[in-house]
């Protein structure tokens, strides 16, 4: 495998960056179909592309504070909070309140 330049890593992220953008614009669409079938044409919910579009924009947002994390993490000057710690504990919050009230209204409708 040949050694990448400055230039072709460019034309790579830039790929990259516009395949993530259209797979997310896809899901999105994706996800706005089905609650379309869902709520105006008695079909049945498909929660697939919802968790998919989900996990690729948490993936997305992790990775990108590790990044900026790792990269400042040397520089004695500037200390930022530990916001991933912040973030995971807000998703698991929000996933288990979720939880409760879906499972309080499957409850209270049988």
């Amino acid at each position: 495998m040949k050694k990448m330049d400055e230039m072709d890593r460019n034309i790579r992220l830039r790929s990259e960056e516009f395949g993530f953008k259209t797979a997310v614009f896809a899901l999105a669409i994706w996800t706005l179909y089905e609650s379309w079938e869902y709520l105006f044409n008695s079909g049945s919910y498909n929660s697939l592309p919802t968790l998919i579009l989900l996990v690729t924009l948490c993936v997305q947002g992790f990775s990108e504070m590790v990044m900026k994390r790792k990269m400042i993490s040397d520089d004695e000057e500037y200390k930022e909070p530990n916001r991933i710690l912040w973030r995971i504990i807000a998703v698991i919050a929000t996933i288990a309140i979720l939880i409760s009230i879906g499972s309080y209204l499957l409850i209270s409708t049988n």
